[in-house]
């Protein structure tokens, strides 16, 4: 278990290492200071730019270490289409649930997975409109 943790702390530094001889903060700063340029730089606009920058750092480097992360991505891009899309959803949940694995199911694995789906869609959904909210700002 010990040479796992090892494994993945390897995994972890050799990614800060490329980020860094690519120039991925350099590139992030330069992104900052254009963003603060064209919307302002006011308290509230430069939290906006940051918590933008957050997420897009863990939406890049998060996803290639974790497998649930990039679960949370594709229902991230799911609740993207749905609330990008002109029509009114009534029920946003049933379009977000993955049918077999909710069959497969007894009735209490059920209510406990559509109570954690619709809590992982309005933090998804708070996620999409603080990044639209920073890319129109």
């Amino acid at each position: 278990m010990a040479k796992k943790t090892v494994s993945e702390l390897k995994k972890r530094a050799l990614l800060a290492k490329q980020r860094m001889k690519m120039g991925y903060w350099e590139q992030m700063m330069r992104d900052r200071e254009k963003l603060i340029s064209e919307v302002g730089s006011t308290y509230e606009n430069q939290r906006l730019i940051s918590d933008y920058q957050r997420e897009k750092y863990k939406r890049e480097f998060n996803i290639t270490v974790s497998k649930h992360a990039s679960k949370d991505e594709e229902l991230y891009q799911k609740v993207r289409k749905i609330l990008d899309s002109d029509e009114l959803v009534v029920n946003p949940i049933s379009q977000l649930i993955d049918k077999e694995e909710y069959e497969g199911m007894d009735t209490e694995a059920r209510q406990r997975y559509v109570l954690e789906l619709s809590a992982k869609f309005r933090e998804l959904k708070e996620r999409y409109y603080r990044e639209k909210m920073s890319l129109t700002s």
